[in-house]
This record gives structure tokens, sequence and C-alpha cells, in this order.
């Protein structure tokens, strides 16, 4: 290997480049003068542009694990354990090549964890702005630059919450909100057309945070019964629901059908992530009383043949409770 370091430095820059993400610590290891310049955010934008990156799963376990899975190698060694954060864990969110985690101390105090995967290092972000709910039950999601906003949630004595804010990643900086209309409690968070919407899935209650006017709107929209999450993906506003997924119609404000659950199962728990074409989602369904854990991937409008599939998934993962999952690009 000494003798890749013998060459120019833009061949060997370029050979760097084109090294999968899963064999870059070894690489990092073999070659010192490597390491630097392989975690380097340039290094990283330079792999996206020249389509030398993969789509990996990160997915969190038992509020503690947090993994990285491959979902085209079905085995137990595409699954890579990241170092544990020493805190409880509610959520992963991926902004660029760091994934970001709302989380708990010991003594139910709430922060950001922040690991990159460039580095291989955990870091503790910037404290909360305003007081937080120990449960971390409150809407939070990315928006397309890179931010994470959050708002709602309720206080250690039920309160629903009005606060807002938004962490912005790369300067470890959080920046308060105006507060909402109304607090939120059971709540998700989705970023559509620049617009940040907290959708209430248990009390058909959105609003809508416009950060251009930093102005909320509350937002004339229903939510479908048995609602268990939502996520915008592919153009549409989509709810999963026990008995399938329905779709937003935002002209006659309804929720329409859009697919029926495979085998006709009922789906009690689901977290989702968008995944290339398809939207990978793992579940917990009943069947006849029999309860399992299953991953599929849909594909909105494909041939029905195609457009459910079932993914293999690693042994390990048979005995864990995902929480949460997140594609992330590397």
């Amino acid at each position: 290997m000494d003798f890749l370091q013998e060459l120019p430095e833009q061949i060997f820059r370029d050979i760097l480049l084109r090294v999968p993400y899963k064999s870059q610590s070894n690489i990092k290891q073999l070659l010192g003068p490597a390491k630097e310049m392989m975690e380097s955010f340039q290094f990283y934008q330079d792999r996206i542009k020249f389509g030398l990156t993969k789509k990996y799963i990160s997915f969190l376990e038992d509020y503690t694990s947090i993994s990285i899975y491959d979902p085209t190698d079905p085995t137990d060694q595409s699954r890579k354990l990241l170092p544990p954060t020493n805190g409880i864990v509610h959520n992963i969110i991926n902004v660029n090549h760091k994934i970001v985690v709302p989380s708990q101390s010991r003594d139910l105090t709430p922060f950001f964890f922040i690991y990159d995967l460039l580095s291989s290092t955990w870091k503790h972000g910037a404290e909360f702005p305003t007081t937080r709910p120990a449960n971390l039950e409150f809407a939070c999601c990315a928006s397309p630059d890179g931010s994470i906003y959050i708002a709602g949630g309720s206080n250690n004595d039920l309160n629903e919450l009005r606060e807002a804010a938004v962490y912005k990643v790369d300067e470890d900086k959080w920046e308060l909100l105006p507060k909402m209309h109304q607090g939120m409690h059971s709540c998700r968070g989705v970023f559509i057309e620049g617009m940040f919407y907290v959708i209430d899935i248990s009390d058909n209650r959105c609003q809508r945070f416009d950060p251009s006017t930093r102005a909320w709107t509350t937002m004339n929209m229903s939510i479908p019964n048995s609602c268990l999450n939502v996520m915008y993906a592919f153009g549409r506003l989509i709810a999963f629901t026990r008995k399938g997924i329905e779709q937003y119609d935002w002209e006659g404000n309804v929720w329409r059908k859009l697919e029926t659950l495979p085998q006709h199962q009922s789906l009690l728990y689901v977290c989702a992530t968008v995944w290339y074409d398809r939207i990978l989602f793992c579940g917990i369904f009943c069947n006849h009383d029999i309860y399992m854990r299953q991953l599929y991937m849909y594909k909105p409008g494909a041939p029905f043949s195609e457009r459910w599939i079932s993914v293999d998934q690693p042994n390990s993962f048979l005995e864990t409770m995902v929480l949460s999952i997140a594609t992330i690009e590397i």
C-alpha cells in the first residue's frame, strides 16, 4: 500500500475517492496521509458530485443502539454498530454526513448528540435553548438546508408546549422561533416545499411555519383515523395507518386510500424513510394474534407485483425494537 503514497497527489486523491464507505476506516489506518483528506467535507462533496456514494439506512434500536445497514446485503456483516451515546435516544435524523440524535441523559436532561460518519466520532451538540419535555415527544425534522426544526411536545406536568426552535447543525447553534398558536403533544414534523408542518397525529391538528416570514398558520387539515406516522415523499404527504397507507388531497382537504398493507396485516407501529425510488419502512404487524417485525420496500405507482418487496434482515435485528430509521448518503 505504501506505493500509493508515492503517486501524484491528484491521482492519490482520485483513488481514495473511489473507496467505498465500509472500507474507508481500514484505508485510513493503513495510509496515514489519507485520514485528513478522507475526513474533509470537500472530499465528501466530491464523492457525491461524481456519483461515488451509496445510500445506507441508519437504525435506532431499543433506545440505545444505532447501526448503519445496507439493505442490498441481508447479512450480519452489512450492519455496522456505532459506538454508544451513553444516553437514551428517541429519534435519529440524518443531515449530510452526520447523524443527529435527540437524546436524554440518565437524569432525563434532553440534548442532541451528533455522529460524524467521516471522522467516526460523537459530539455533544449545543444545549437546548428552552425547556424541553423529558419524553422528547415533539415534532422534529430536517430542512432542505440541513437545519433541524423542533416544535411542541409536553412538559413533565403533561401540559402541551407551544415552543419551537431551529438547530443549525454545521454551526452548532440554536435559534428560538415564534411560539405556535397552540400547544401540541403527540406530533410529527415534515418539511413540505420550504414549510415546516407540525401534525398532531392523535388530535386532528396541524400548524405550519414559514421560515421566510417567521409566522405560524393554523391549517384546516384532518388526520386519518388510527394514524401512526406521517412523512413527505415523492411530492406526497403520506400517512401510515393501522390498515394501510393514505395520501393527502390538498385541494379536497381529504385523505385518500393509497395502498393496503401486504397480506392484509394490521400495523401497530411504523417508522419509514425514502431510499432511492422507494420507501423503506419497518413495522410491527399483527396477523391472527401473531406479532412480527418486518422490513418492506414500497414503490408508489409501480405495478402491483413490484410495489411491495419484503426485505431480508440480519438475524441480529429480529430481537430488537426499531424506533426510528433514516437514509444517509456516504
